[in-house]
């Protein structure tokens, strides 16, 4: 499939930027791994070389300062990214492995990069157990198992951005995307159906076991 480039430079070398698509579709990407920003302070998402292949990122968004929403922001780009392709390989740094949890600890860390901030210390695993254990040691685990009115916890205490952990029969992670007042709430996942994609889910899940909540 053919790749159409082209390149607008203002003379200033912050602001070089790559118009990549694959035929049919657009895309406006930046060099380089942290993003670049235009003259209205908006962030495009880097383009992402695996092998012979280019993809790029399905959104470009304007960071709103408030770590949740921008997690989130971040997370959205990256919707379809998928295992038929290998382009889930960027969260996984080129391993085979089931990578829910390294999507969760990408989308985070890259968030805090693109917003100038330091990640939390220590913050990042390819594992599911190792996101829960960091949120209790650093006392930012909200623990639902045994609530019992999960419903009104999720809706007043949970937030967007925040790492839902769902450990009960399954051992799996995502990013809230949003919570509504009943409790109902949807996530933005890795590695389900084998590609980022979005989820939605009742307070009273059984799976549910807690969030972390970072922002």
């Amino acid at each position: 499939m053919s790749l159409l480039k082209f390149n607008l430079n203002t003379g200033n070398t912050n602001y070089l930027y790559s118009f990549n698509s694959k035929t049919g579709s657009g895309g406006l990407s930046s060099y380089g791994s942290t993003g670049l920003f235009n003259l209205y302070n908006t962030l495009y998402a880097p383009q992402i070389s695996n092998k012979n292949t280019i993809y790029r990122t399905n959104t470009s968004y304007r960071l709103s300062g408030n770590m949740g929403k921008d997690i989130v922001s971040n997370a959205k780009q990256y919707i379809g990214f998928n295992e038929a392709d290998n382009s889930y390989k960027l969260f996984t740094q080129g391993r085979n492995e089931a990578w829910c949890a390294d999507f969760v600890t990408h989308v985070v860390k890259e968030a805090y990069k693109k917003n100038g901030k330091s990640i939390p210390s220590g913050f990042g695993s390819s594992s599911v157990e190792g996101l829960r254990q960091w949120g209790k040691n650093n006392n930012c685990y909200l623990d639902t198992t045994n609530t019992s009115n999960k419903s009104s916890v999720i809706a007043n205490s949970v937030k967007p951005g925040d790492v839902v952990i769902f450990k009960n029969g399954i051992s799996h992670t995502g990013v809230v995307a949003e919570v509504n007042s009943d409790g109902t709430f949807k996530t933005i996942e890795g590695n389900t159906s084998d590609k980022v994609a979005y989820r939605n889910y009742s307070a009273n899940d059984s799976k549910i076991s807690g969030f972390v909540q970072l922002a």
